[in-house]
């Protein structure tokens, strides 16, 4: 690695991958770090790359259509996005070859790495038009791309970040992704993960050490939920109070038999979940059909705040499995910054530690317990409480960290 006592850290270009995209349906943390190192210094964001397949499936999609000539021709790649930063950019690489349904061995290692070369092409290519040469590489949790750096790209140095256990969630990524991780964190010269249970997971996987570097909110985004008169969104209006709130992906980690014990345990409360909806295949539940429980869609993330505020309570009602408990969920911090009373799910390590800000509770009966009690107790003292709690927790403060961690 690079010594960078000679540096000044803040003039280098830092490229970012992840598996978000900019423009996605829900906050990302990849995105979130991406936005604050660009306060500073240029970033470019790099669009989690599409394969040919993903193209023919999707083409149709606003979203792809607004790619195309930087997915078929290359061209029209590398574009600002000022309303963010004057620093920020976002990449959109070519189109990648669809190999994951390859079995691992030669052709998957040969394909890998032809996809690797086109991804760091493009990169070089951007770190060109901006007339940059020096670049810090930092892998967000991407490992299906560049885990191990092709001869001719070379960065200052090589970041990997780990924020989910891979071995544990679906097979699409599972597949090879498990392996490529390991990889990653060996090439790596400082490698990151967002949970201690992870840190101990890759640590002894890997034999290399790796630095717990959590999640955090942006808070002077979110706290105005807390010090603000702010505006109740159209799509709230309507729905009865109080207001029991959950914002994020509704996906394979929530637990929907203890979300339909709350709205029947709650006949007078609303249920409000706010972002998409990928639930299916994961539970036999009707949503739809539960009264007190409703849906807006997703939000940008500026949005949030506007919601957090008009909700009384918020939930974490995730299952407590192997996905789960190497998880410090992005909207820990995010729910903090509000304010407002949370109930969670004992899930992991790390969730455990906002205990006894948070009430935790894994059994139903006991989840709705505590649902009434922090509505009941609830009080400005309270509420300030978790607000300076999330102020210790901000993005910039990570930022910080990341450059102690790198420099060290």
């Amino acid at each position: 690695m690079e010594d960078f006592s000679n540096l000044t850290l803040d003039k280098v270009t830092i490229v970012m991958t992840s598996m978000s995209r900019w423009d996605g349906e829900f906050s990302s943390a990849s995105w979130s770090l991406a936005k604050t190192f660009a306060q500073n210094q240029k970033v470019i964001y790099v669009d989690y790359p599409f394969t040919l397949l993903d193209y023919m499936k999707e083409r149709k999609k606003p979203s792809v259509v607004a790619r195309k000539k930087a997915l078929i021709n290359g061209t029209e790649s590398l574009k600002p996005l000022t309303q963010f930063s004057p620093l920020l950019y976002t990449l959109c690489p070519p189109l990648m070859l669809p190999i994951n349904w390859l079995p691992s061995g030669k052709l998957y290692n040969y394909f890998s790495k032809w996809n690797d070369r086109r991804l760091a092409g493009a990169i070089k290519k951007a770190i060109k038009a901006l007339n940059e040469e020096d670049f810090i590489f930092f892998n967000s949790f991407n490992p299906l791309y560049i885990s191990k750096l092709p001869s001719n790209f070379k960065p200052l140095a090589f970041v990997y970040q780990s924020r989910d256990n891979i071995r544990a969630l679906e097979p699409y990524l599972r597949k090879h992704g498990a392996g490529k991780e390991i990889e990653a964190v060996k090439n790596a010269d400082l490698s990151l993960v967002t949970s201690r249970m992870l840190q101990k997971d890759l640590e002894s996987l890997s034999g290399k050490k790796v630095a717990y570097f959590p999640n955090a909110a942006d808070f002077d985004l979110f706290k105005t939920a807390y010090d603000e008169v702010v505006k109740i969104p159209e799509d709230l209006k309507d729905i009865p109070r109080p207001i029991i709130g959950y914002t994020g992906n509704i996906c394979h980690r929530l637990d929907y038999n203890l979300i339909e014990s709350i709205c029947k345990a709650n006949p007078d409360k609303s249920v409000v979940m706010v972002g998409p909806r990928n639930h299916q295949g994961h539970t036999q539940i009707d949503l739809d059909k539960i009264p007190n429980l409703f849906f807006t869609g997703p939000k940008k993330i500026e949005q949030l705040p506007q919601y957090l505020a008009h909700f009384q309570l918020l939930i974490l009602p995730f299952l407590c499995n192997e996905v789960t408990k190497s998880i410090y969920p992005l909207k820990i911090n995010e729910y903090l910054a509000s304010g407002k009373p949370i109930v969670a799910t004992p899930f992991s390590e790390d969730i455990q530690s906002f205990h006894p800000l948070i009430s935790l509770e894994k059994i139903p009966a006991n989840f709705n317990e505590a649902i009434q009690k922090e509505l009941n107790t609830d009080s400005d003292q309270k509420a300030k409480s978790r607000y300076l709690e999330a102020s210790k927790n901000t993005w910039k403060g990570r930022v910080k960290l990341f450059w102690q961690l790198l420099g060290g």
